[in-house]
């Protein structure tokens, strides 16, 4: 099973001089499950933004999928995604459409002809849903319902590490505005962050550097769904974290933990167009090893740990302050939109293949990489073969755009650049930036030498100033 992809691993693997190790895992590889000769399933649900990496590598094992959609009142970028997958899918249940609730979801599984191995969560949306379905079906990899809060509530997430004697960011959560705004007061330390306690992504979050920033806050969050359908009935005031930004992508197996990749966030605090935003410029991927990596890694498996996450993916974001490193948030899924296919390009492995493993192979090559990394003396360093960055494409202005973001790009012939993934097509308005729903696209840019990615980004840059990458109208009859 994709040996091509772990051959870099098994290479790694021999050089510590456990080649028995590595032969176990490509016997491994080959496994298929089963069970009391009943044909196995898995579940996928909300199978959008990176979760599309769990399809084709469920299809080449032979394994039916089904989806399950928590909800359509998303944006048209995920619905877009589901009709392009859907013939990867024995069946996809409407759970909206369920009065019963997960109780009928399970109903409707059980009179299926599959016996369901594995629950997973395709995409942000999806975390809840995945995680009481897998519970009703008493799955062997069902993390600890008691603290689904703590692994989805921006807020909750928090007073766990607090309650586990971890650094935890300062904050208050409520619906209403005034005791939101008498809490700033009290506090009287500026700037804030104001963010629903739900959502995905930097969407929603709002730079605050006085009052009026707060009101605009809660005026745009409370009340309104975000774009994975979410209504937003709460709002987070937190301490603003000074330090550079990490995501530390790991994968967990019976609350065991290895770190997958570790990439590091360029920010910024306000746009020309919008002084509220904070926003993701771009992200790096960076070694294993340093004591950085080091810090980030032991403070974040402890992190997963208080928050119950014992079996699967998850993707979580810290900034390392003066104090040491304190969490942004906890989110229970793969690193989102191309992660999943960055980390292959750059390690020899999917992100993808690691949380297979984890949720339905039972953690054998999850195992023998932890076991390995333990013989040496700590804990698994991935090996990182080629750099890699992520490019956020912000647009100042807004309109029907008027020409393709992705062939203007192609056009720069950029030696790093292996594919631009355009939010917006020519005929379809064009949102200023503001946060991550409303990029313009990204551009992943991939490259053995570091200086050719940064030279490439400052020519996608120079070329945004121009506004080469966004002639817009605002009126669509022209």
């Amino acid at each position: 099973w994709l040996k091509a992809q772990v051959q870099l691993l098994l290479s790694s693997l021999h050089s510590l001089g456990s080649k028995a190790a590595s032969e176990r895992i490509q016997m491994s590889l080959s496994i298929q499950p089963v069970s009391d000769g009943v044909q196995t399933a898995v579940v996928v649900v909300d199978p959008y933004s990176s979760g599309k990496y769990l399809l084709p590598e469920f299809e080449s094992l032979g394994v039916p999928m089904i989806a399950v959609r928590s909800t359509t009142k998303m944006s048209k970028q995920y619905l877009r995604s589901h009709d392009t997958n859907l013939r990867f899918f024995v069946k996809v249940l409407e759970f909206e459409d369920m009065a019963g609730g997960v109780q009928q979801l399970v109903d409707s599984l059980g009179s299926l002809p599959y016996k369901i191995i594995a629950v997973l969560p395709g995409s942000e949306p999806g975390v809840v849903l995945a995680n009481l379905l897998a519970h009703e079906l008493r799955l062997p990899t069902a993390n600890p319902i008691e603290l689904l809060p703590a692994r989805t509530d921006k807020a909750e997430m928090q007073d766990a590490l607090r309650n586990n004697g971890l650094l935890a960011a300062k904050q208050f959560k409520s619906e209403n505005l005034e005791q939101l705004l008498e809490w700033a007061r009290n506090d009287g330390q500026w700037p804030l962050v104001a963010k629903p306690v739900g959502g995905a992504g930097s969407e929603g979050i709002f730079y605050c550097n006085q009052e009026d920033d707060i009101k605009a806050a809660h005026k745009h969050i409370i009340g309104n769904c975000s774009s994975i359908g979410a209504l937003n009935t709460q709002l987070a005031l937190q301490e603003f974290l000074r330090g550079d930004e990490y995501i530390v992508d790991t994968v967990s197996f019976d609350g065991k933990h290895i770190c997958v990749a570790l990439w590091v966030y360029q920010k910024i605090h306000g746009l020309p167009w919008n002084h509220t935003a904070i926003m993701p410029s771009t992200y790096m991927l960076l070694p294993a090893a340093g004591e950085i990596q080091d810090a980030l890694v032991g403070y974040v498996f402890k992190v997963l740990d208080a928050v119950g996450l014992k079996y699967g993916p998850c993707h979580t974001e810290v900034i390392l302050t003066d104090c040491g490193p304190v969490l942004v948030e906890v989110n229970a899924r793969m690193h989102g939109m191309q992660g999943p296919r960055l980390i292959e390009l750059c390690t020899g492995v999917s992100l993808a293949t690691y949380t297979i493993d984890s949720m339905v192979f039972g953690g054998k090559l999850f195992q023998h990489l932890y076991d390995a990394g333990c013989v040496a003396g700590g804990r698994y360093l991935y090996p990182l073969q080629k750099n890699c960055k992520t490019v956020c494409l912000m647009s100042p202005v807004e309109g029907w755009l008027q020409s393709s973001i992705a062939n203007a790009i192609a056009k720069m012939n950029l030696p790093s650049a292996i594919e631009v993934l355009p939010t917006v097509t020519m005929g379809e308005w064009l949102y200023a930036t503001k946060d991550l729903p409303t990029l313009a696209g990204s551009v992943l840019m991939v490259h053995e030498s570091i200086d050719q990615i940064n030279a490439d980004i400052q020519k996608i840059r120079d070329a945004e100033a121009r506004l080469e990458l966004y002639p817009v109208l605002l009126d669509d009859s022209c």
